[in-house]
């Protein structure tokens, strides 16, 4: 059954923005950036709700976005001379790989326009679940764009600085090189401040899909005191199989917390396990909601009648576009801004 067609109980978007509104105002007037927020097509919608979180801090700038007659960009940075000695930024999305080679020459070309500072804000780091070679002939592309990356230019003030959520594998901030500041950011902090205003907060269990998003993200639930289950995968000759580990999730609303969705398969089989255990509702949380090829209608939502008929919420953050736009208004999904998280990150 495909993802209804109904609105979310609750439109937590905008309560996100006035809550992350209040963080980025306890930052001094004298201390805010005068910041330049440039941006893609793609990213227009994030970045005017970054800007509306600034309390005028940041101000947004423009970009042609053209291509010649032979399909290779033709860019142009409007008004240019006007940003000679102010901090800018610039809010990219490599969701889609056609759209890198036209960004990366805008990446390029703003820290040399004598600005006083430069911060790259990638909410999403796409080639992140290639990070390691385990057969000769494999190609780590997360290195690859991490390379490619550290060689942006420095600005007037120094190197660039580099904002990623969630990025996929820890292990890949070691691809940098000394040449960016790379600041790695988390979307839980979103799914904390929204769990705090659901009825059942109470009854609310944290489960993690394998031991590796367990190690990844409890310690950011720890403080919070909620319950835990761990799931796992096992062999059954060609098949994995996704097993509970430790937890008890009956008569729980069970929220399962990942920082990626791809086809969603894992997630599905995880909420089939949870709700053959009798957990009352089971919900969802990724930061990035990639699911190409539209995987997304593959999962139904639970309309209160409990976890059997699906999830009670799939929460994700819009570090994903195009996913933003083709799940708006559709049950079980619910998309939790960066916004705050993003202009917080420009202030410092």
């Amino acid at each position: 059954m495909a993802a209804q067609n109904l609105a979310p109980a609750l439109s937590t978007g905008e309560d996100f923005r006035i809550t992350a509104n209040i963080e980025a105002q306890q930052i001094p007037a004298a201390l805010r950036k005068d910041c330049v927020l440039f941006y893609t097509p793609d990213t227009e919608e994030l970045a005017q709700k970054v800007a509306q979180q600034a309390g005028g801090a940041i101000t947004l700038g423009r970009i042609k976005w053209k291509k010649f007659a032979d399909g290779f960009p033709d860019l142009f940075v409007e008004n240019a001379t006007s940003i000679r000695n102010r901090h800018v930024a610039f809010l990219a999305s490599f969701t889609n790989p056609t759209v890198i080679f036209e960004q990366v020459s805008v990446i390029y070309a703003l820290p040399r326009l004598f600005v006083s500072s430069f911060t790259l804000v990638l909410p999403f780091f796409p080639t992140g679940t290639m990070e390691r070679v385990e057969t000769e002939g494999d190609i780590a592309t997360a290195n690859t764009l991490a390379r490619l990356l550290s060689n942006v230019p420095p600005s007037r003030g120094g190197p660039t600085s580099l904002v990623i959520f969630d990025i996929h594998a820890l292990q890949e901030r070691f691809y940098f090189g000394d040449a960016v500041l790379p600041l790695f950011e988390s979307g839980v902090p979103l799914l904390l401040e929204r769990l705090r205003q659901l009825p059942d907060r109470d009854s609310i269990t944290i489960a993690y899909p394998d031991e590796g998003a367990w190690k990844r993200f409890h310690y950011q639930f720890k403080s919070e005191g909620y319950p835990e289950v761990i799931c796992t995968k096992v062999r059954d000759g060609s098949k994995r199989i996704v097993r509970l580990k430790e937890g008890e999730p009956k008569d729980r609303h069970v929220v399962i917390v990942d920082d990626l969705v791809q086809s969603g398969g894992t997630l599905i089989e995880c909420h089939a396990l949870l709700a053959s255990l009798g957990a009352k509702h089971v919900s969802a949380f990724v930061t990035h909601g990639v699911f190409p090829n539209m995987s997304w209608v593959k999962f139904r939502a639970d309309l209160g009648n409990g976890a059997q008929d699906g999830f009670r919420y799939f929460w994700l953050s819009d570090s994903c576009p195009q996913t933003v736009r083709d799940v708006r208004n559709k049950a079980p999904f619910e998309v939790l801004s960066l916004a705050g998280p993003i202009a917080a990150a420009l202030q410092i």
